[in-house]
């Protein structure tokens, strides 16, 4: 029904109230306006005040660059710390690759002037000498200062060369950024890979990156990053003693491992770059004396450098000689489908394995858009040369959990690409101004070239030449080892054995030897031929001699007694090995120490 308003044609009623209600509402608009117009200002004002702020906090940190290092050693020491406690290991023992056997027991026969078969480098074995004296022979007991030396001088010395690099490619903030990621990389990575890929990771691999371990890769990966950063200071100083210490650390980092000599690749690539002739050949130069004495070690324990021969030869378990080629394949091993394989691997394990191939590329473009050309290719090539030669080999293995062992001395460079990535973002460098600028850098003094030169050269070339190449078992063998792998090992003569004849057949009791850092399992070893259960090669006494032991094991127990109840013939010889491992499983594992032999009761 229709109004009677509207049929007379007048306007139709509407309530004064309504009308009230939109006047009120058209008042309210401005101040609504306002007010979000005042909310907006105060958070942009509040923003650029937090900014300023934050910007403010961050220049005074870039003015004490000691509390902020400090602090974040104290971090990288304390995740350390965190790692030890809480990951699978058997008193001091970590996994371990198995080198640290022999390294020890070079080190121990060096610290008695006699030469061992020298078929691994020399200088980490002259730093562990000392330990021996006062530890004993073996890897077990000098654990602990090593482990010390690792994580509480070199771990630091690690991160400072770290910030060092990085500060002369974005300044102090870009060195505080990279020395952060140092630290937490390794925890960060954990997430990344799938689970059933951790027990490698974590277990196994990351106490080797952190310096828990009597292996040279830690320290490797030290020196080869202290010679990267006095070879980035080099590029900005006039004088010689930068490029002559990045040569003489280098040098000592061959001394260790030779591949660790892949970053001079790098090196040679910055100087080239930075157009700095006269600098590049003193770095190069200075690494010869250390090749001179890896050639004396070399020449003096095998009869002969092996790069330069055509294979070495070596006695075998049981009796006999095998050539072994060691010709320079051996260390160019450039498998192409060996590393596809490996990519594969990488992205079977690996949250994304595009993503971790590409952040070398996209750190090479952050440093070439900062004008850093000289030290992006110092990190490609030192990182290339790496990848090529060891990531292509057939010894590195994702699965196996060596691709990363193998790699550690380049995971710096790996590292600091990846922290320069933020340096792409649009701007940022203009916005960042002073802040990205490279702090002063004094050259090195003579005193630091003075001391490298007589420690990493002059006092183990007098050493080796003092030495004796060792003729005899009698204070180490060699043990085989899956087949084909020896290790050499020393004998403790602090392990003593008895043999007596009981009704239930041999009677064995030894000591314990030690004292042993970690739970051990005892291995009895016997050789039922005549004579002598070690078989030396002494063709030429001008060299050191393979004394091969040729027993067989007989049982493994926990207890310092056994009796082996099969009669043992006429002239066979016992013989006691102390084994232990991470996992503290007797299966598993590698003796690290024998008995001198004892004969049967007759």
């Amino acid at each position: 029904m229709r109004d009677a308003r509207q049929e007379r044609g007048e306007r139709p009623y509407r309530p004064a109230m309504r009308a009230t209600e939109g006047a009120a509402s058209r008042r309210r608009a401005p101040r609504l306006d306002k007010i979000a117009h005042r909310g907006r200002v105060f958070l942009a004002r509040s923003f650029v005040a937090a900014t300023r702020s934050a910007g403010h906090a961050v220049d005074r940190l870039l003015e004490r660059p000691r509390p902020v290092l400090g602090t974040l050693i104290g971090v990288q020491i304390a995740a350390t710390l965190a790692v030890a406690l809480s990951v699978q290991h058997n008193g001091w023992v970590y996994f371990q690759g198995g080198d640290q056997i022999w390294i020890t027991t070079q080190g121990w026969l060096l610290g008695q002037l006699e030469l061992p078969p020298t078929e691994l480098g020399y200088l980490w074995s002259f730093v562990v000498a000392p330990i021996t004296w006062a530890r004993g022979p073996t890897y077990v007991q000098a654990l602990p200062p090593i482990v010390l030396l690792d994580v509480l001088v070199l771990g630091p010395i690690a991160l400072l060369c770290v910030y060092g690099i990085a500060a002369r490619i974005g300044g102090r903030l870009l060195g505080y950024w990279t020395s952060l990621l140092w630290v937490i990389a390794p925890f960060a990575a954990i997430p990344l890979f799938v689970d059933r890929y951790h027990e490698k990771w974590v277990e196994q691999f990351l106490p080797q990156a952190l310096g828990l371990t009597a292996m040279t890769d830690y320290p490797s990966m030290v020196l080869v990053l202290a010679a990267a950063l006095f070879v980035v200071r080099s590029l900005s100083v006039s004088r010689l003693a930068d490029p002559v210490l990045a040569g003489l650390l280098l040098g000592a980092a061959g001394g260790l491992k030779p591949p660790n000599l892949l970053m001079a690749v790098g090196g040679v690539l910055a100087y080239l770059v930075a157009r700095q002739w006269r600098k590049g050949l003193a770095f190069a130069a200075a690494i010869v004396p250390s090749l001179l004495v890896l050639a004396l070690w070399k020449e003096r324990g095998l009869g002969r450098v092996p790069a330069f021969s055509l294979e070495e030869t070596r006695l075998a378990a049981g009796a006999g000689f095998a050539a072994i080629d060691l010709s320079l394949n051996r260390y160019f091993e450039l498998d192409l489908d060996h590393w596809r394989n490996q990519m594969s691997q990488l992205r079977e394990f690996f949250w994304s394995a595009r993503l971790a191939q590409w952040v070398p590329f996209a750190g090479l473009l952050a440093i070439l858009r900062v004008r850093r050309g000289a030290i992006a290719a110092l990190l490609v090539g030192w990182l290339g040369a790496f990848l090529l030669v060891k990531g292509f080999s057939t010894r590195a293995s994702i699965e196996a959990n060596t691709f990363w062992r193998l790699l550690l001395p380049a995971w710096p460079a790996y590292l600091v690409l990846l922290a320069s990535i933020p340096l792409l973002v649009p701007t940022l460098a203009r916005r960042l101004g002073g802040r990205l600028r490279q702090p002063a850098a004094a050259s090195a003094s003579v005193r630091w070239v003075v001391l490298v030169l007589v420690a990493s050269v002059a006092i183990p070339a007098v050493a080796i030449a003092a030495s004796n190449p060792i003729q005899t078992p009698a204070k180490a063998v060699w043990q085989e080892h899956e087949g084909d792998t020896a290790f050499l090992t020393s004998v403790d003569e602090g392990i003593e054995v008895q043999a007596r004849r009981v009704s239930a057949g041999e009677r064995l009791t030894w000591t314990s030897g030690g004292p042993w850092l970690a739970n051990v399992f005892y291995r009895v070893y016997r050789t039922d031929a005549p004579g002598p259960d070690v078989g030396c090669d002494h063709r030429d006494r001008s060299r050191a001699a393979y004394c091969v032991l040729k027993s067989d094991v007989i049982a493994t127990t926990r207890k310092r007694v056994f009796v082996d109840s099969s009669p043992p013939p006429a002239g066979a010889t016992y013989r006691i090995g102390v084994g232990t491992n991470w996992a503290d499983d007797p299966e598993q594992g590698d003796v690290f120490v024998f008995s001198p032999p004892v004969p049967a009761a007759r």
